[in-house]
């Protein structure tokens, strides 16, 4: 079955486009054929990150229209596997109902991945239109402000009846060294998700959302090499917090 993954979080900043990226990469390396929807109209920065901006023709309002999905998606360079449907440039042009539908109508033969940035916020209306297979995968932060609103959006999700797993971005051991939190568990307690994996607070990801040139070797793509693998149902441990 096609794996379809819901990149969320109600709160901006969390670093979801850059997990969406990661991810994206780290599948298409290991094989898997992955289409990246940009749904956050918003920031509608994924085309500018994948290097393809300059070829952007349409969006995934066209495609959700009923254009040619071949006349719309775009491959991504430097990553054989990796393609993307750029953003809307107004969230109001795709319908959540119509958007909903297309995803579910996609050829489960020719992807093995979709992967959807969806904007900050939250929304129910969203959630619930999504086939009820999709993984719906929360972005946070290890701050206070940040964990409070990942548990409001897992409560949302609940209330439309989709599960949701928890990425942890940008983390530094010294959080939980210095009592930020008491432990990994706290995070994940509070938030009411379970832990698909955590990523490293890096210069090297900062840099890549500056430039476009995502890293292929280091701790942060190790950690979403990590996620990727579980995304596919291999049991894959947690390394010790420092060697994250």
């Amino acid at each position: 079955m096609m794996n379809v993954i819901a990149i969320l979080g109600g709160k901006g900043g969390t670093g979801k486009s850059t997990c969406s990226i990661g991810l994206g990469i780290a599948l298409a390396s290991q094989g898997k054929r992955v289409l990246l929807i940009d749904m956050d109209a918003g920031m509608r920065c994924l085309d500018m990150l994948m290097g393809v901006s300059e070829k952007l023709l349409f969006d995934v309002s066209d495609a959700v229209a009923g254009r040619e999905l071949s006349t719309c998606i775009l491959s991504v360079p430097k990553y054989s596997g990796l393609y993307l449907l750029a953003a809307p440039s107004e969230k109001e042009l795709v319908d959540v109902t119509a958007f909903g539908e297309f995803i579910s109508q996609l050829n489960q033969d020719e992807w093995d991945t979709v992967i959807i940035d969806l904007p900050a916020g939250t929304d129910k209306e969203l959630y619930a239109s999504f086939p009820v297979h999709t993984k719906f995968v929360c972005v946070c932060n290890p701050n206070a402000v940040s964990v409070r609103d990942a548990e409001i959006t897992a409560n949302i999700l609940r209330s439309v009846s989709r599960k949701g797993k928890l990425i942890i971005n940008k983390f530094e051991p010294y959080f939980i060294k210095n009592a930020v939190f008491d432990s990994i568990d706290d995070i994940i307690d509070r938030c009411g998700l379970t832990l698909l994996g955590i990523v490293p607070d890096s210069e090297q990801l900062a840099l890549a959302f500056l430039t476009g040139k995502f890293p292929a070797r280091g701790k942060a793509a190790r950690a979403f090499s990590r996620i990727a693998k579980r995304l596919d149902s291999k049991d894959v441990k947690l390394p010790k917090l420092k060697k994250i």
